[in-house]
């Protein structure tokens, strides 16, 4: 079976990373790892030798990003990638197209795509993010799409609303989960070594986003953000980049300013999936707007300060406490975690087990459409 799994940016690694060791590893696959977008710009550095590092080469890689973070800029990136990908799609020829989520340069290679009916295996489809022009872009992908891999029992029933059937659509957990039992994490001394980070100090690890749907407030929110992490000393506090979206990169630049002119605090381009699982492991709690908050954190037995809209409508676990992007709210919540009472390791996103599901769901796939 021909799969071409297309990647446009780092937070997609580590949530494809369990899935690609399965099909790489099975003889029945015949894997292309395509990166695009992000992962191919210097500036972003260069991503896509994550997967290289892994032992995994890249088939092919798509320049298509347009530097900036303007609302033309995403559009033009857009169109080019659309562009850039009917000549992958025309020059090879795929059994199936693994895509994953909502951002929007998935959209338009999946979207050139249809014109050579290849069919679609879309991950993470059905959920919300009512903070993000991303729910427009991951229900148009459920659309395209012929396979659904979802993360809640919730979402499987919000992808065949959409879609209109629940032939193909299957609730198998969140394929990142599956990394707690591949990977081993660094021990707190290689951790250091590798990144000069202390993480056996109280620590906040923390990520904001953009809110794509609310450009004008970005900056209003992220200065909100500032002012609480400023007034916070009894923690050391680990900020990682925000991605590339709409008003990223003024986002990026009000945060690498705000590091510069603080002592407990570190900023962090890119730890990879075995350093950010290492320090959400060892960390007091998160703070910010990512989904990895949202699916992941629980794993961890780790309460999430979740920001703002962003991640609003996603299926939550107990240990998410939602919080305005309000300063003093933000204090209030960082002073509150310690009282609370501790968790458990149940995760509403499944058991580490996705990934199996979804290499024997692909080849009863191939087979039945082959019996044809």
């Amino acid at each position: 079976m021909k799969i071409a799994l297309i990647s446009c940016g780092r937070s997609d690694f580590s949530i494809y990373l369990p899935l690609i060791k399965r099909l790489d590893s099975d003889s029945f696959f015949d894997l292309d790892i395509i990166a695009f977008g992000t992962h191919v710009s210097a500036f972003f550095g260069n991503t896509y030798q994550l997967f290289e590092k892994e032992g995994f080469e890249v088939a092919h890689k798509v320049e298509s990003l347009v530097l900036g973070d303007s609302s033309e800029s995403v559009s033009t990136a857009m169109g080019l990638t659309m562009i850039k990908f009917s000549s992958i799609w025309k020059s090879n020829s795929y059994d199936l197209i693994i895509v994953l989520g909502d951002r929007y340069e998935m959209f338009s290679a999946i979207a050139a795509s249809v014109p050579f009916n290849i069919p679609v295996a879309h991950l993470h489809g059905g959920e919300t993010t009512l903070g993000a022009i991303d729910d427009k872009f991951r229900h148009c992908l459920s659309s395209l799409s012929k396979l659904h891999f979802t993360s809640t029992e919730e979402h499987k029933n919000r992808v065949i609303e959409i879609i209109g059937t629940d032939k193909h659509v299957y609730n198998f957990g969140a394929p990142a989960l599956d990394n707690l039992n591949d990977i081993e994490l660094y021990s707190v001394s290689e951790f250091q070594e590798t990144f000069n980070i202390d993480i056996t100090l109280p620590t906040i690890l923390c990520t904001f986003h953009p809110e794509t749907v609310n450009l004008e407030k970005n900056h209003e929110y992220t200065l909100e953000l500032i002012a609480a992490l400023d007034s916070i000393d009894n923690y050391q506090i680990v900020i990682t980049m925000p991605n590339a979206d709409t008003m990223g990169t003024h986002v990026r630049g009000l945060l690498q300013n705000f590091i510069q002119k603080k002592d407990n605090i570190i900023g962090i381009e890119n730890f990879g999936t075995r350093g950010y699982y290492t320090c959400m492991n060892h960390c007091s709690f998160l703070l910010g707007n990512t989904s990895s908050g949202i699916i992941e954190a629980a794993s961890f037995s780790k309460y999430v300060i979740n920001l703002g809209d962003r991640q609003k409508g996603r299926t939550q676990g107990k240990n998410i406490l939602n919080v305005e992007i309000i300063s003093s709210e933000i204090v209030k919540y960082v002073k509150s975690i310690a009282a609370r009472p501790s968790l458990d390791k149940n995760n509403i996103y499944g058991n580490g087990n996705a990934s199996e599901k979804i290499i024997h769901s692909l080849k009863q796939f191939h087979e039945s459409n082959n019996s044809i």
